[in-house]
């Protein structure tokens, strides 16, 4: 099926699109309501007319529904993307204030043992300070530490995105490819 559909996406389907989307057939056929009007009388010509013009009402209709449910598909895509680029983002910047925290912890040490050593250099009973543990920065987001799980995206994306069996079936085929 896969290979019927690439088939038809390669070298079926642009034609109509081409066809139906030129100016010239597109002011042709609206061009062929004034005769629809003026020769009300003859009924074959009113049919043959429009004949043509359900055919291409059901064929524009057509692509557009289809180019439709291909855009919405890319738009999932993209908005999926987006959202684990910006979770992984956020995860980064997370790390790096995390191991900006652990520098000052260490500094913090640091110098208090410094401090503790002039004392004893100098003859004085120095108590070093406790150092104050890090911020849990993952517990400050408004959503705690689910955020940061590596399925919320998908959670997120299924709750906020309405799910459609044809474009499934399109996204399914893009991803492949």
């Amino acid at each position: 099926m896969n290979r019927i559909n690439d088939f038809l996406d390669k070298y079926i389907l642009p034609w109509p699109v081409r066809y139906l989307s030129h100016r010239f057939v597109i002011l042709a056929t609206i061009s062929l309501l004034i005769p629809l009007v003026v020769y009300a009388s003859n009924q074959v010509l009113v049919l043959l007319v429009n004949s043509y013009l359900n055919t291409m009402s059901v064929a524009v209709s057509s692509i557009v529904l289809l180019y439709a449910t291909i855009s919405e598909v890319h738009q999932k895509q993209i908005a999926e993307l987006q959202e684990k680029r910006a979770q992984e983002d956020h995860t980064h910047v997370v790390e790096m204030h995390t191991l900006m925290q652990q520098t000052m912890l260490n500094q913090q040490v640091e110098i208090e043992s410094m401090k503790q050593m002039i004392a004893s250099m100098q003859g004085k009973v120095y108590t070093p300070q406790a150092a104050k543990t890090p911020v849990d920065l993952q517990n400050l987001h408004p959503r705690g530490k689910k955020r940061f799980d590596k399925q919320d995206v998908n959670e997120r994306m299924s709750k906020n995105l309405r799910r459609h069996a044809t474009t499934d079936v399109v996204g399914e085929k893009t991803i492949k490819d």
